[in-house]
């Protein structure tokens, strides 16, 4: 019996319990840890475990809120699927398309710090332009596999999430062991100065990259076997996870690469520090620590450089920036004070690094492991992470494609691979540009990823509120915790406050991130404008939703022959059924028995030389092998002698364990109920698998490759013959 194997862009198969949810969520979220720790960093300095903790506390409301719409509507989009449920299908399309935004930037961003982890074998992978380039190339391989449709391995994924969660608890261990000093940790926060007010709120606003891949979960949805009770606890288990270990590494960190400060110069004409020339602490490490080229500035303690560094013409100088405290005068020139630590600036692209660099020496065989360890581990869960948002976006694409929400194309199937290839290149794309901007790419795709992000959980949030009052009776099988009842009416506690969190936090991204805001409203207007001209030309509502064309699900299954036996006789029929069962076989990596069947007559014994019977079989086999080896297919050759050419099928059938016979017969003059010849009719009646016959009208050519006369008249050396069908099978 051929097996059913759902096809791609169909249903999903409810299979996924807790433990593959969990660890498919953790890989996406807990990558995060790997870029959002040092551009935190850089802003939020000593604050920065308190920035996680209230993103955090965020993320908690976010989560429960996607676990209590995910339960009550299973089904992939998201937030975009709850706004079609609560509101119309013009909200939907607002948090679907801001939605697409956060995974073009989680595929840029993730891809982006490939190369950087990698720069512990290959240091050069480090710096621009070469980040960018790598994580471009990264892109770009990535499209090409889900395009060609390269399965990625699920269990793999499961173990590298363990391997991941592992080793950051590792990390953890190490930090409280030998490095946390707790007092250390509250001496580099001065409210109000380290970090200023303004630094501090934004780096809240781009904590929020910590959390990216939440939507991940929800979007499994419809992968999972019993949603309404394993989507909220695997939800559960990632915010615990997720929260200790950022909490526990971001303390880690600051313990290995403490906030410290360097006093610069202050050009009077521009109101910003002087960029001071700096250089490499260590000739091994040539993109940092680094130490000032020169004698320092008046008022440092030492050489060391704790600012973030940038390089101009293969040397490296320290970045000018608005001062942040007081600025006062010196031997005839202005200073300030200019607060940092080594965490956001020289290992900004790979703070993990950063924190087994700085390990204590006692255990420096432990560094030596870890470093490469770190690298590679890193690299390949930020590579697992680029490749889920390509499909995740893919995925959203072809659901807003399937709502009428976008222009067809966009969820466009490939008719062989069965991929989703326009949006996989399209939106790849887009995030290849993304890194080829100019600036700080790592703070633009924060501020990118912080505006999209903030739109849908605000929406995610405003559904969850909405549907309570809308749907009261609808079943839920988890609700967000804290409740109260205002007439009748439940009202979700964490999810009001959780949208006022999201809301805010976007309204300081639109105020405070000049770039986010410019691409971000952009890409919304672009958005809006398609989606407004597409329903308006197609004749659809901007409001109501469209009926869904739904496939049944005997349509959404491939059906895939492992094994195939062809009989062949030499005929045209018979040729072109070979053809057609190797074009099967291509597509399904089958393997195929050609069968030529010698039957003997009833005078003649079973093993008579029939020597020219023979012949012809072994000329009808080549070309049969020449064909299979054309298309680079397995073929095995069967010849065997029978009375009754019915019955050897059947049982060459049996004995191969046949998935299916392939054949091909003319139309016969009909007697009784005898549609097919006697030969067919027996299989019919007797095959222990499937049969696929081709009937073709009375009068079909007959030449084919077991034609002496054909074969010469083609002067074929090679007995390369006209490629045909199934055999006509004689009576």
């Amino acid at each position: 019996m051929a097996r059913r194997k759902l096809r791609e862009g169909q249903g999903l198969k409810r299979v996924l319990g807790v433990p593959a949810l969990f660890s498919t969520a953790y890989g996406n979220v807990g990558s995060s840890i790997y870029y959002a720790l040092g551009v935190v960093a850089l802003w939020a300095l000593g604050v920065t475990p308190l920035v996680f903790f209230l993103t955090g506390l965020l993320f908690c409301t976010t989560a429960w809120s996607y676990a209590e719409a995910t339960a009550m509507v299973p089904e992939a989009g998201g937030s975009s699927s709850f706004a079609r449920r609560a509101f119309n299908e013009f909200v939907s399309f607002g948090a679907g398309w801001a939605l697409m935004l956060d995974y073009i930037v989680t595929v840029a961003i993730s891809a982006f710090f490939v190369p950087n982890y990698l720069a512990v074998f290959v240091p050069a992978l480090k710096t621009q332009p070469y980040n960018a380039i790598g994580g471009i190339v990264t892109i770009a391989a990535l499209v090409a596999i889900n395009v060609i449709g390269i399965k990625e391995a699920a269990r793999l994924n499961i173990v590298l999430a363990l391997l991941d969660l592992g080793t950051q608890v590792l990390l953890m261990a190490i930090g409280v062991v030998l490095l946390l000093q707790p007092r250390m940790l509250i001496e580099q926060i001065e409210w109000g100065s380290v970090p200023t007010w303004s630094h501090l709120i934004y780096g809240v606003s781009i904590g929020t990259i910590a959390y990216t891949g939440i939507e991940t979960v929800s979007n499994m949805a419809e992968e999972a076997a019993n949603p309404d009770r394993d989507v909220p606890r695997a939800i559960n288990y990632v915010l615990i996870a997720v929260l200790g270990v950022y909490l526990g590494i971001s303390m880690t960190a600051l313990s290995a690469m403490p906030v410290r400060a360097n006093v610069l110069p202050v050009d009077p004409r521009t109101g910003k520090t002087v960029a001071v020339e700096v250089v490499a602490k260590d000739d091994h490490e040539p993109n940092g620590p680094f130490v000032f080229a020169g004698t320092p500035p008046p008022g440092n303690d030492g050489a060391d450089v704790y600012v973030p560094a940038e390089q101009r013409g293969g040397r490296w100088f320290t970045q000018p920036s608005e001062p942040t405290g007081d600025v006062y005068r010196e031997g005839g020139k202005e200073y300030t004070k200019m607060y940092g630590s080594l965490l956001g600036s020289v290992y900004a692209e790979d703070p993990v690094v950063g924190i087994v660099r700085f390990m204590p020496e006692s255990v420096s065989w432990l560094k030596a492991i870890l470093m490469p360890w770190v690298g590679i581990l890193a690299a390949t869960i930020l590579l697992i992470a680029t490749n889920a948002g390509l499909i995740g976006v893919s995925r959203l694409a072809y659901s807003l494609g399937q709502h009428r929400q976008v222009p067809a194309v966009l969820g466009r199937v490939h008719p062989q691979r069965m991929t989703p290839y326009v949006a996989t290149i399209v939106f790849g794309v887009i995030a290849c540009l993304l890194l080829m901007l100019p600036g700080d790419t790592i703070t633009l795709l924060a501020d990118l990823y912080a505006f999209g992000a903030m739109i849908s959980f605000t929406v995610a949030h405003v559904s969850v509120v909405w549907l309570r009052h809308k749907e009261p009776m609808t079943l839920r099988p988890f609700r967000t915790p804290i409740n109260f009842t205002v007439r009748d009416y439940s009202v979700p506690v964490l999810a009001v406050v959780g949208g006022l969190g999201t809301f805010t936090v976007w309204c300081v991204v639109v105020a405070t991130h000049p770039m986010g805001r410019l691409i971000g409203f952009s890409w919304m207007a672009a958005g809006i404008a398609m989606y407004v001209a597409y329903r308006r030309v197609n004749g659809y509502s901007l409001t109501r939703t469209v009926e869904k064309v739904v496939v049944p699900e005997s349509m959404q299954e491939d059906i895939v022959y492992d094994q195939i036996l062809v009989p062949i006789t030499g005929t045209r029929i018979s040729d072109e059924m070979m053809v057609l069962a190797c074009q099967l076989a291509t597509e399904k990596n089958s393997s195929i028995d050609a069968l030529y069947v010698i039957e003997v007559p009833m005078n003649l014994p079973l093993d008579a030389p029939l020597v020219e019977e023979r012949a012809r079989a072994e000329r009808v086999l080549s070309a049969a092998r020449v064909i299979a080896s054309q298309f680079k297919v397995k073929l095995n050759p069967v010849i065997v002698t029978t009375r009754n050419t019915g019955r050897a099928i059947v049982e060459e059938a049996q004995k191969r364990r046949s998935e299916v016979i392939i054949m091909g017969t003319a139309r016969k003059r009909r007697i009784a109920d005898r549609v097919f010849g006697s030969t067919v009719d027996y299989v019919l009646r007797n095959a222990p698998c499937e049969v696929l016959v081709n009937l073709v009208p009375r009068g079909y050519p007959t030449e084919g490759s077991g034609d002496e006369d054909d074969l010469a008249a083609r002067g074929d050396e090679d007995d390369q013959p006209t490629p045909g069908a199934f055999p006509s099978m004689p009576d």
